[in-house]
């Protein structure tokens, strides 16, 4: 588990003496981080990566080329450039809003910017165009950072970097416990919720297929999702869900009971800094193919259109954001991944400023955009 033994560093001691309530609240959010254990030297794997290696290394002898396997499935993925003209016009909004944050522009509290700039002179990022008022975007979509909380996620981001930190040791450390902070900070937080899912696996009825040559592709595996705290409407709509045989009920592609009846809405793979960012997103790219999948046979006729899905990717300290559309080409569906934003590196103040700023805008997306959506394809599928 996340230390809690930590003091913050004595520049900051006085800065937030009498305010108990951030401390409390990333207090809760350590809490909530994954535990991997106390082995977190770089020796060490997570499940996850044992599979992913084991998987590879069987394999990499004989396979075809991972893009050239990508675009031989029944529904190729293909990669394009986030061009704002290239999108979904939904989209485009939600896109135009994280570059601004991944730029910097109104991620910081009025209030702290003095401090900031007086504490974290090399940061110039703080010197820029960074503050946002209380009638802001970034006002309305949750509460305010502190100091302590900025201060304490660049501390454990910075040891993870300098001890050559493992993937699971970056997710105990850093990853997990800035989810759980922004789920606290979120004006969605009785809604929308993080969680571990690195013991998941794909359900092989989704895995994405190439076709007439080859079966499905192993179950990639990723490391955290958010999802959809039940409505009303999503509860009905469970229980009448197919069952799946061993398994139960599920609204998702995986085979993961504990959120089974908690849509995902974002995926998001983590992995060590310098390594395998390309690895990276083609584990993202599987994974969101048989979301889609789900997705798709969920809403059968119901839906003219399926969603926009984010992705997010880390290598170590530094996050990035993607995005997933399904469309028709002529007679075919093609999943096409659309990327890449890179939102910040969370061994700086201001790189902290902008992820939480962007995850937070995330949340409100997957309750205001992606959750009537699903609930509108439940009510269709019951009718």
């Amino acid at each position: 588990m996340v230390s809690t033994s930590a003091k913050p560093e004595n520049h900051q001691d006085g800065l937030l003496a009498d305010d108990t309530t951030p401390k409390a609240r990333f207090a809760a959010a350590k809490r909530l981080a994954p535990d991997f254990g106390e082995n977190t030297s770089q020796g060490s794997e997570s499940p996850s990566k044992r599979s992913r290696s084991t998987t590879s290394q069987g394999s990499r002898t004989s396979s075809p080329s991972k893009p050239n396997i990508l675009r031989s499935l029944q529904h190729p993925i293909r990669n394009k450039s986030l061009d704002g003209t290239n999108l979904p016009n939904h989209a485009r909004q939600l896109v135009r809003q994280v570059r601004r944050f991944a730029s910097g522009f109104e991620t910081v509290p009025q209030e702290l910017r003095v401090s900031l700039e007086e504490t974290y002179t090399e940061d110039l990022d703080l010197a820029q165009n960074v503050v946002y008022t209380p009638d802001s975007e970034r006002a309305r979509l949750g509460d305010d950072l502190a100091i302590r909380e900025v201060a304490y996620i660049c501390r454990q981001a910075r040891g993870c970097q300098q001890r050559n930190e493992n993937e699971a040791a970056w997710n105990s450390h850093v990853h997990g416990p800035i989810l759980s902070l922004v789920g606290e900070l979120s004006c969605h937080r009785s809604e929308i919720g993080s969680t571990n899912v690195t013991t998941a696996r794909l359900n092989p009825r989704f895995k994405p297929a190439v076709e007439l040559i080859q079966p499905p592709l192993s179950g990639k595996v990723i490391d955290f999702v958010f999802f959809l705290e039940p409505s009303d409407v999503i509860e009905r709509a469970f229980g009448d869900l197919p069952w799946e045989t061993n398994h139960g009920h599920d609204f998702n592609h995986t085979l993961y009971g504990p959120i089974a009846n908690r849509p995902i809405a974002i995926s998001m793979e983590t992995k060590r800094e310098g390594e395998g960012q390309t690895t990276g997103q083609a584990q993202l790219e599987i994974w969101v193919a048989a979301h889609l999948n789900r997705l798709q046979e969920i809403a059968c006729d119901g839906a003219k259109e399926l969603p926009f899905l984010p992705l997010l990717l880390t290598q170590g300290p530094v996050w990035s954001l993607l995005f997933a559309h399904r469309q028709r080409e002529g007679q075919a569906w093609v999943t096409i991944i659309y990327g890449k934003v890179t939102l910040g590196d969370v061994t700086t103040p201001s790189g902290v400023f902008k992820v939480v700023s962007s995850l937070l805008l995330l949340m409100h997306w997957a309750q205001t955009d992606f959750r009537p959506w699903f609930e509108r394809i439940c009510t269709a599928s019951a009718a």
